[in-house]
């Protein structure tokens, strides 16, 4: 059952919803919204935030995952549930970044570093994980330029698990909120890599579904991820 929406949730709900017209780019976008005092969302608080860590952590645990890079840490409130070893979030908003480096100040094991996409392929070696993650991320990159480089980031960041989170539909763009079928272009461009698993909600309303993706073992083999 869902928690409450009491005062605390009303305050980050109007935060965030008042900059939706404000909208110009998906990086501007997030930098205005942390910078007046918006959140990462209701998806990153309260029961969504637990039933998403459940997930990770039991997937941490179940294969051995020493680090992981995180595509879009936001505020810091979901990281708070998980359980990882090692952990580099990364962000297009320095703001995010800076309510990030503050929360988790005396915990070494977290390092929180700007994404910045035309130099990122250049420092990739700094960012492979064995799991890295994208969580309601996907959803919100309108520009189709946007979304092609992150997934290709995203994807060569990995050498082993990438994580999804997010709707794997076609709709059209919503001030920040464009879905997309990735799932599709997965298959096109990733192709060594498959769908190790797919996880639906059963009970929490509004929820994504995690997808979860594994390097093949022989790189050469491809086809092995369409779905």
């Amino acid at each position: 059952m869902l928690a409450a929406f009491g005062k605390t949730a009303i305050g980050r709900t109007f935060n965030n919803i008042r900059f939706k017209n404000k909208f110009v780019n998906a990086a501007g976008y997030w930098e205005k919204r942390y910078f007046n005092q918006g959140t990462s969302g209701n998806g990153s608080y309260g029961d969504s935030a637990v039933y998403k860590a459940n997930i990770i952590n039991q997937f941490i645990s179940e294969h051995h995952i020493e680090q992981v890079t995180d595509f879009g840490c936001g505020d810091g409130n979901q990281l708070q549930y998980f359980q990882f070893p090692r952990y580099i979030g990364l962000d297009v908003s320095a703001t995010a970044l800076k309510k990030c480096t503050d929360l988790f100040k005396a915990d070494s094991t977290k390092t929180f570093v700007l994404y910045n996409p035309g130099v990122f392929l250049s420092q990739l070696d700094l960012f492979r994980s064995e799991l890295v993650l994208s969580l309601d991320v996907i959803y919100h990159l309108v520009e189709a330029k946007v979304f092609e480089e992150y997934m290709h980031h995203l994807f060569a960041c990995s050498t082993r698990f990438v994580i999804i989170y997010a709707w794997d539909v076609k709709g059209k763009q919503n001030f920040h909120v464009k879905h997309q079928e990735f799932t599709k272009w997965i298959s096109k461009h990733q192709t060594a890599w498959f769908l190790k698993q797919k996880i639906e909600p059963l009970h929490l309303p509004g929820a994504c579904d995690f997808f979860i993706y594994e390097k093949c073992s022989d790189t050469s083999s491809t086809g092995l991820n369409h779905l």
